[in-house]
C-alpha cells in the first residue's frame, strides 16, 4: 500500500508514510524544488493576551497581517504537553489500525487526508483526524482499550473546552474593535467547531513535497498549536529546516514562515471574520512545508457559529452580501478559490 497509491486513491487514503523511502509522484508538487520561502527577520505579530494594550495589538495584527501568535493566553501549557502528547501517540499507531476510522469523504469525522484535497492536482504530505464536537465515535475504532480511550476523550474535551474560552474572549475583543453592539454578539458562541490533528511525517524530499496547499479557513478565527518530534540533532534541525512548517502569505512580500513556539497559539483569521468585518480583516492564506528531519505534528481549533447563523457585515455598504454559514460552506465545495468572490457586491 505505501507507494501504489495515487490519483483519486491517494487523496482519500494516507500512505504509510513509516514505509515510503523516496517521494512518489503523486506527492510531488515541485519537480526541482520549492524555492519561494522568504528567510529573514520577517516574524508573525505577538500578542500578549494579559497586556492592557492588546485590543490594540490584535487590531494591528487582523488588518495588516491576519493572524498572529498569542501568548499568556491562560490555557495551561501541562495541557498542551498532554494533547501533544495523545497526539504522537495516535499517529504512531499501524496504519492498519488507524484505517479503522478512515473517512469516506473529506470533511468529516475519523482520519484520514485534509478536506481541501479534492481541490488540487497532487496528493499532500499529511494525515488528519477531525473531532466534531463531543463526537468520539471514530477514536473508539482506533483506541479500543479503555484506559488509552477515555485518557484521549478526557484530554480532547478539556483542550476543546478551555480553546473555546479563549476564542470567545478573543472573538468578543475582535466584535468591539468593530464596534459591534452587545446585542449583536451572537458571534461570540461557538457552535459548530472542528477539531483537526495533523501529522507530518519526515519527508525524503521535503523541498518537492507539500503537508498542506495554500487554503484559507471557513472560521472566524482558527487556533492552531505546532509541535515537533526531532529525528536529528538541535542543530541538524535548526539549519536544516529553520523554516519548515506553516507559512502565511504576505502581499508584497510572499510566503512567510511561522516558528513553532510549545507556549503560544497562532491566531488565523478566517472567511466568516472577512464577511463580518466587511473586509477590514482579510482572511489569511497559508499552507504547510514538510521538514527532511523532523516528525511534525499541529491541532487546529476552528471557531464557527451555527451552520444556520446568517453571515453579513456589520458595517455598510455591504461587500458582501448576506448568507448563511451552510451556504458558504456548499459554495466552498464547489470551488475554494470561487468562493468569496462569488459573493462580493
Amino acid at each position: 500500500m505505501a507507494g501504489a497509491l495515487s490519483g483519486e486513491a491517494a487523496k482519500m487514503m494516507p500512505i504509510d508514510f513509516s514505509s515510503v523511502e523516496s517521494l512518489p509522484d503523486s506527492h510531488t508538487w515541485w519537480p526541482n524544488g520549492c524555492s519561494d520561502i522568504i528567510h529573514g527577520s520577517i516574524s508573525i505579530p505577538v500578542v500578549d493576551l494579559t497586556d492592557p494594550n492588546a485590543m490594540e495589538s490584535i487590531r494591528l495584527a487582523c488588518e495588516e497581517w491576519g493572524i498572529f501568535q498569542l501568548k499568556n493566553h491562560g490555557i495551561p501549557l501541562s495541557l498542551l504537553k498532554q494533547v501533544d502528547d495523545e497526539i504522537k501517540h495516535l499517529f504512531s499507531l499501524p496504519s492498519e489500525q488507524k484505517l479503522k476510522a478512515l473517512r469516506r469523504r473529506p470533511g468529516t469525522t475519523g482520519y484520514g487526508p485534509a478536506a481541501i484535497s479534492p481541490f488540487f492536482p497532487k496528493s499532500m504530505w499529511h494525515e488528519g483526524f477531525v473531532i466534531v464536537g463531543s463526537s468520539y465515535d471514530e477514536a473508539k475504532k482506533v483506541l479500543p482499550g479503555h484506559h488509552e480511550l477515555a485518557r484521549f476523550c478526557e484530554t480532547m474535551e478539556e483542550i476543546q473546552k478551555q480553546l473555546k474560552i479563549v476564542a470567545e474572549k478573543v472573538t468578543g475583543v475582535i466584535l468591539e474593535i468593530l464596534g459591534v453592539r452587545d446585542e449583536e454578539k451572537k458571534w461570540i458562541k461557538g457552535d459548530n467547531v472542528a477539531f483537526r490533528m495533523n501529522s507530518y511525517p519526515s519527508c525524503p524530499e521535503p523541498d518537492r513535497a507539500l503537508g498542506l496547499a495554500e487554503h484559507k479557513d471557513t472560521s472566524i478565527i482558527t487556533f492552531l498549536h505546532q509541535t515537533q518530534v526531532k529525528n536529528r540533532t538541535r542543530s541538524e534541525i535548526q539549519t536544516q529546516d529553520q523554516t519548515r512548517g506553516l507559512q502565511i502569505f504576505k502581499d508584497g512580500i510572499g510566503w512567510v514562515p511561522v516558528h513553532p513556539d510549545p507556549d503560544v497559539f497562532v491566531v488565523q483569521v478566517g472567511d466568516i471574520l472577512e464577511i463580518l468585518s466587511n473586509g477590514r480583516f482579510g482572511s489569511v492564506l497559508h499552507r504547510v512545508t514538510v521538514s527532511g528531519s523532523a516528525h511534525r505534528y499541529s491541532y487546529a481549533y476552528f471557531h464557527r457559529p451555527s451552520s444556520e447563523a446568517l453571515l453579513s457585515p456589520f458595517v455598510s455598504p455591504p461587500r458582501f452580501r448576506a448568507l448563511t454559514l451552510k451556504e458558504l460552506d456548499a459554495l466552498k465545495v464547489k470551488g475554494r478559490a470561487n468562493a468569496m468572490p462569488s459573493i462580493s457586491i
